[in-house]
């Protein structure tokens, strides 16, 4: 569901919205506004000499270019500055069954406080079903002129919402068992994906589902066709972590592919390495170029299907170890007997 948000491309990098891409800002003095003359009013109130004033007139005018390239924020980052971090939740991964780290992420709880409560819920466990044992599924990246750009690692959550082991539905989960309350304030988020270090849960899908495909079975001693369902969207409980906002190129690359189907829930405060570690495995390639693979998927042959699935995953296995609250953390090494 996350890799299909990605903006469909004639060509050129395998994520990011169509068209031309934006002009970088241009590098010219009205970055900074005009640089004001020097006149008798700067000696008799500034209390410095005419050629102090000039040079910091000259300053400022030389120094033009260097400020008008750095990106103002917008509103939207304005938005994740007010946000207020208020409960703290902890990650522990490992990497093929040997311990990579910790993350420790902050939850915006008044941001989007369903979406929020729900992933804080997950991460510290409610009757049993939470984020604990589950995977990195995907790394998600941009391609361009053979270098690949991390943008955001992918948790598909929980499967079902049942106590682990049993048929038993799960009681209390904020949000319930779908995606409904969750996508007001998918309208409403005013945070966008637009750095590394963001975590968001995924509402919706990135694009309309596949239609549903027609097979022949036999029924009563005759061929009848039916069709198969379409496969289930997201459930409101996967998650991921922006690794980046793109190349220098498209700065905003990530935020292009998550703004419309993911609604932020926090920050990684503590352990972007470790993040960094993961977006750093080696993954399945993207191999849909290949014309193998388009004869394949053109004829309905499931295993460019399951090959497709498998596009951006780890070849090492990638699991939440354990997590919980911060405040309910056991230290790693017990402390000293002295």
């Amino acid at each position: 569901a996350i890799r299909a948000a990605r903006p469909a491309r004639a060509s050129g990098p395998r994520f990011g919205a169509s068209g031309p891409r934006p002009a970088r800002p241009a590098l010219t003095r009205a970055a900074v506004g005009p640089v004001r003359p020097v006149g008798e009013d700067d000696h008799h109130h500034h209390g410095v000499d005419g050629g102090a004033t000039r040079r910091v007139a000259l300053v400022a005018a030389l120094t033009a270019p260097i400020l008008g390239s750095i990106p103002r924020p917008g509103p939207a980052l304005a938005s994740e500055l007010e946000a207020k971090v208020t409960d703290k939740v902890f990650f522990d991964f490992a990497i093929d069954s040997e311990p990579a780290g910790r993350v420790v992420v902050g939850v915006f709880g008044d941001a989007s406080p369903i979406a929020a409560a729900r992933f804080k819920a997950l991460a510290q466990g409610i009757q049993g079903l939470g984020y604990r044992r589950s995977e990195i599924n995907a790394v998600e990246y941009e391609e361009e002129n053979g270098t690949d750009t991390p943008l955001f690692i992918a948790d598909p959550g929980v499967k079902a919402f049942v106590i682990p082991g049993s048929s038993t539905p799960v009681e209390g989960l904020p949000g319930g068992q779908s995606t409904d309350a969750l996508q007001p304030e998918l309208a409403a988020s005013a945070i966008s994906h637009r750095r590394a270090g963001l975590v968001s849960l995924t509402v919706e899908r990135g694009a309309p589902p596949p239609p549903p495909k027609e097979r022949l079975v036999s029924m009563n001693g005759k061929f009848v066709t039916v069709k198969d369902p379409p496969p289930p969207g997201p459930n409101g409980t996967g998650f991921v972590v922006t690794v980046s906002g793109g190349n220098s190129d498209t700065p905003e690359e990530t935020a292009a592919i998550l703004d419309r189907t993911n609604v932020v829930v926090g920050t990684v405060l503590e352990g972007m390495d470790v993040v960094n570690a993961i977006a750093a495995l080696p993954t399945v390639k993207d191999n849909s170029s290949s014309p193998f693979f388009a004869v394949a998927k053109s004829i309905g042959d499931k295993r460019a299907t399951v090959a497709e699935q498998a596009f951006g995953k780890p070849f090492a296995k990638v699991t939440v170890a354990r997590c919980g609250i911060v405040q309910d953390i056991v230290p790693a090494e017990p402390p000293s007997a002295e």
